[in-house]
């Protein structure tokens, strides 16, 4: 027990040491790590140490995940000082939640005294400076009351310790210690018995939607309501309160519903604000260009600087709409951002705007709430507003335009907050009326999630409404999810396997158009569905509207080709008749459900256990790739539909071997390449039973009929199989050299963009179920092997294996019933280096919520980055993709990498084989183990010094320029790409300079530049230095050494000539 107690300290633990890199490298202030730190070891602590074991225990510590993503992947201190309380909140309050039930009465009186502190320090910033006094009367007070609270209920205690944490009791102390006495006396008298558990679980949902709230304000010392929902009126306490009494007598089923319709009283959902950097006018620098109307809402947040004296009235600045221009006065429109600020307050000689947005400003004591004034109206696209400063303000007053442009959703989404809110509300209803889980004891906890998201709709306080808008995927997610785990649960209990899978990846296909345009090959399988289901033929030339929609022209192919075979649109035509793409994607979802659902009849056949079986399936939802394949048109998950069906009828041999010859012809009809992996199962269905000479006939005569159907039908139909735009050859298929070969296995398993061990970790660790499989399984089983043997020897010579510009190992999607399968044969009986898989868990998690919410992110588009090292290399300013394996361009742990996981397994699997508590100990810390591992990466990045730094990096700054080669260029790794700069653009580069080292830039020049050139470079705004250079080859130009050591800005500018471009590939260091 003892050894399990330490082991659920581990996550904590590793939290804490993650929160001390990241203070020590300066990414986050040290009270801000501290107090994190110290919140999750309270909420953790007590805990784990009453309650050490169990999943629910697991999935608590999984919760700490996205605080810790968010504190390494976030660098604007508002939005991360908004996020990251209300993350702890949760996580905290979900292992309290989990570990009450184990623990004796004065264990729960520890847990709710525990989750008192520790949401009180999960905004302690708040108390920064506030002296030791207030901070100890807010830190003990509510610890006080949840205690007291514990013999009412579970629910009413954790209702007391999360609002009464949150609350800025630090603000006055003295009327905290007088009301907390009041309560403490008040919650003594109430009785104990079932009307106050009823009550206190009525109440949780309203006290968490409020607790996350205040969360998000605390480091700011919260705001007053009137500020913070300005729409509210005096209708929303009064309904408030109805809806405590209503929720009191009514079923505990309807508490969340009822509280979220309270939200709706406080006012109408704010616009979304647009997500773009301020503007500053100056007096030196009075005008400014806004960003271009698209249509529809536009809004700006105007303040003013050094303004307390400007009267009411005076006019501030003036906006120019085409041939109209407006004036924009003081105390109507704008107003000094201080306005309500202490020293300010008294002598500030305007009103407030019409209409405020407060905008936070410092933090703990020295806190305040800045004020904008928020302008708003409808724009025609294509109107460019352009701002002056009034020339009659004071010399020393600025006008801040805080934020401004069209008021839309989070690109690329075209749901907005609000409309995510809503499907997530719908989405929980129907899963709870339909599972019947809406009596369940967590039943209310999507409606909190929705009701939170509510509020921070309404809120007229930034950046808490852009965080809501740029979050509004993951909080419907959320509160998805959290409806249908216990749905799921009951589900896989009774056996109804695509039941589950049907309710969860339908609503993520009806999602999916509203997340991302169509990527890679879907906008073409989409113009030959709208040219079936309107023009009833196959030419797309003028479904594909080019005046209007330039960007499809690369989805015209020549007359009589195609680009994909339309098959699929034909499959996919009745959904997209009646729904368009949702339509078609429902059907997609459906098969996807239906493969899930036979594979789990499969293994159960293979002997796997009820119990394990339903894991399966469960794995198979949560990890990458069925859920992207099933809400994205391409044709590989009706391909795995086919490979799961044609071995479940090999198993039941029955209706002969034609059923499964004509499903493997119909799929290589849909993609030529599914015939490598698809055509063993057609073998398989013939194979003879004996060695007979008439067998044997029939078997290679069915195995040519098949292959021919398939491939005269595919050329006849659209042309050449191998590509209808002729662009490979039969020869193609033959590796030129070893190292394509070796390159082509290398990323298909360990590239950072398009290996499995980065986008499906759980799969790689499945091929150790290969051999059981072919030993345990049927035919159906063995071909599907071969055809995974066949199909990734087709790929050794392909330049493009990872796909062309799509999600990650999209060639290997057809295999994953033999993948299923394979993994299967891991759960029929226990092994002791099977529990190793639950380090795989925390990733593969992280990876499906980012594919599922933010799917183009995971779109190859081959310059070698990823999406998290694109997020690491913006947050620190560093060569983020200098430490991720890449197979696409030069990579210093191309092979490094695979060394060390290959190393690192083995190493476990026999220390486990060894000592098989080991097993346990790593599979309980496995959270702890990723948090150590993203501290020791956060060290090497700030630690690393740099020796190739990409202009394609997100952390290089450019002023104009252009991919290249352009955007659209296919296989583009197989050119000297980089950044292309002309006349007047430039690009800054963040190095950190290795003592003595020099660099040089690599390129080439383009045009007019080939015959000679000039760059201007300079380091940290010193003074530039020409460097002239010529020709057409690809070359090193050596730059002026580094002022020293450290971390410095490297500027490079295109001096001319005019008309010649210098295409930069990269800063290398010298030798």
């Amino acid at each position: 027990m003892l050894l399990a107690r330490l082991a659920a300290l581990a996550t904590p633990a590793g939290f804490a040491g993650l929160a001390t890199v990241l203070a020590g490298v300066g990414a986050v202030p040290i009270p801000e790590a501290a107090w994190a730190a110290l919140a999750v070891l309270l909420g953790y602590g007590p805990s784990g140490w009453i309650a050490p074991g169990g999943w629910r225990r697991r999935g608590a510590e999984l919760l700490l995940l996205p605080a810790a993503y968010a504190l390494v992947t976030m660098g604007d201190a508002p939005l991360r000082q908004a996020t990251v309380p209300p993350l702890l909140v949760a996580a905290a309050a979900t292992a309290a939640w989990v570990a009450w039930p184990s623990g004796s009465a004065r264990g729960t009186r520890i847990l709710a005294v525990a989750l008192a502190l520790a949401v009180r320090a999960a905004g302690g910033v708040g108390c920064s400076g506030e002296g030791t006094w207030a901070t100890g009367v807010a830190l003990l007070v509510p610890a006080a009351l949840a205690a007291a609270a514990v013999p009412l209920s579970r629910a009413a205690a954790l209702a007391v310790a999360i609002v009464g944490g949150t609350l800025p009791l630090q603000r006055d102390p003295l009327a905290t210690l007088l009301g907390g006495g009041t309560l403490l006396a008040l919650l003594a008298l109430l009785p104990r018995g079932p009307v106050m558990r009823r009550i206190g679980r009525s109440w949780l949902p309203a006290a968490a939607t409020v607790g996350v709230l205040l969360a998000s304000l605390a480091p700011w010392g919260g705001i007053s309501p009137a500020m913070a929902f300005p729409g509210a009126g005096w209708a929303a306490p009064a309904v408030v309160a109805l809806t405590a009494v209503a929720t009191a007598v009514l079923p505990a089923c309807l508490s969340g519903p009822a509280w979220l319709a309270a939200t709706l009283l406080f006012g109408a959902s704010q616009p979304p604000p647009p997500d773009r950097p301020a503007i500053v006018l100056t007096a030196a620098s009075p005008t400014a260009t806004l960003p271009t109307a698209t249509g529809g809402l536009y809004l700006a947040d105007l303040s003013l600087t050094n303004a307390a004296t400007v009267g009411a009235g005076t006019v501030a600045a003036r906006v120019t709409l085409g041939d109209r221009e407006f004036s924009l006065r003081v105390g109507i429109h704008t107003a000094e951002w201080a306005h309500k600020r202490a020293d300010v307050r008294p002598v500030v000689a305007h009103p407030l705007p019409l209409s405020v947005v407060s905008r936070p400003a410092g933090l703990g004591r020295d806190a305040f709430w800045g004020v904008a004034g928020r302008v708003m109206g409808e724009l025609p696209a294509g109107l460019t507003p352009a701002l002056r400063r009034a020339d009659g303000l004071p010399a020393e007053t600025a006008v801040v335009v805080a934020t401004a442009g069209p008021a839309v959703p989070t690109p690329p989404r075209d749901w907005g907050l609000p409309a995510w809110l809503l499907a997530a509300a719908v989405a929980v209803a129907l899963l709870q009326g339909i599972s019947r889980t809406w009596h369940g004891e967590t039943a209310w906890v999507p409606w909190a999630i929705v009701a939170a998201g509510s509020l921070f709709s309404r809120l007229a306080v930034e950046p808490h409404r852009l965080l809501g808008e740029r979050h509004a995927v993951d909080l419907a997610l959320a509160a998805f999810l959290a409806a249908w785990l216990p749905a799921a649960r009951q589900w896989l209990r009774r056996g109804r396997v695509f039941l589950t899978a049907a309710s969860f990846l339908l609503p993520l296909a009806v999602a999916t158009p509203h997340l991302a345009r169509p990527m890679g090959d879907e906008p073409y399988h989409l113009l030959l569905l709208e040219s079936l289901a309107s023009d009833f033929d196959l030419d797309v030339s003028d479904d594909a509207d080019l005046p209007n929609h330039p960007e499809n022209l690369p989805y015209v192919p020549p007359p009589g080709r195609f680009i994909q075979p339309p098959s699929l649109a034909a499959l996919l035509l009745p959904g997209y008749f009646l729904l368009g793409r949702t339509g078609a994607l429902l059907l997609l979802a459906l098969a996807a459900a239906a493969t899930v659902a036979l594979l789990a009849r499969r293994a159960r056949a293979l002997g796997v256990p009820a119990s394990r079986t339903a894991l399966l399936a469960a794995a198979l939802l949560a990890s990458y790739p069925l859920a992207t394949f099933a809400t994205q048109i391409w044709p590989e998950i009706v391909g795995a539909l086919a490979a799961a069906l044609s071995i479940t009828w090999l198993a039941a041999a029955s209706g002969g071997p034609w059923p499964v010859s004509a499903l493997v012809v119909a799929a290589v009809w849909l993609k030529t390449r599914f015939g490598l992996a698809l055509f063993p199962l057609a073998v398989a269905a013939w194979w003879p039973d004996a060695s007979r000479r008439a067998a044997v006939l029939r078997l290679a005569a069915a195995t040519g009929a098949a292959a021919l159907a398939a491939l005269s039908f595919a050329w006849l139909a659209f042309g050449d199989p191998l590509d209808p735009l002729g662009r490979r050859r039969l020869a193609d298929l033959v590796p030129a050299s070893p190292s394509q070969a070796l390159t082509t296995l290398g990323g298909l398993a360990f590239d950072a963009a398009s290996g499995l061990a980065f986008s499906a970790p759980l799969l790689p660790a499945v091929l150790a179920g290969v051999g059981p499989l072919w030993r345990r399984g049927g035919r159906g089983e063995r071909a599907i092997l071969l055809g995974a043997a066949l199909t990734v020897a087709g790929l050794l010579a392909n330049v493009e294996w990872r796909g062309g510009d799509s999600p990650p190992a999209r060639y290997l999607v057809v295999l994953l019933p033999g993948l299923a399968l394979a993994g299967a044969m891991l759960l029929v009986r226990p092994r002791r280096w099977r529990r190793l898989a639950g380090l795989l868990v925390p990733p593969t998690l992280l990876v499906s919520w980012v594919a599922v919410t933010r799917p183009h992110l995971l779109v190859n588009t081959g310059v070698g980055g990823t999406w998290f090292a694109d997020a690491l290399a913006v947050r620190f300013e560093a060569a983020a993709w200098e430490l991720f394996p890449s197979f696409l361009r030069a990579s210093a742990v191309r092979w490094a990498f695979p060394l060390a996981a290959a190393t690192l397994a083995l190493f476990a699997a026999l220390l486990v084989q060894r000592r098989p508590r080991w097993g346990r100990l790593l599979a309980a810390a496995a959270p702890a183990l990723w948090l150590l591992a993203a501290g020791a990466l956060v060290a090497t990045l700030h630690l690393r010094c740099d020796d190739r730094i990409e202009m394609e990096s997100p952390h290089v700054q450019r002023q104009g320029g252009v991919l290249w080669p352009p955007a659209g260029q296919m296989s583009r790794f197989r050119f000297a790409n980089g950044w292309a700069i002309g006349t007047g653009e430039a690009v800054e580069v963040p190095v950190r300079v290795a003592p003595g080292a020099t660099y040089a830039v690599a390129g080439y020049l383009l045009e007019r530049a080939v015959a000679g050139a000039t760059l201007d470079v300079r380091w940290d705004g010193g003074q530039p230095q020409r460097l002239t250079v010529a020709g057409a080859a690809p070359g090193v130009l050596p730059l002026p050494a580094p002022p020293g050591p450290g971390r410095h800005r490297l500027r490079l500018a295109y001096a001319g000539p005019s008309g010649g471009f210098a295409m930069l590939d990269a800063v290398v260091r010298r030798e």
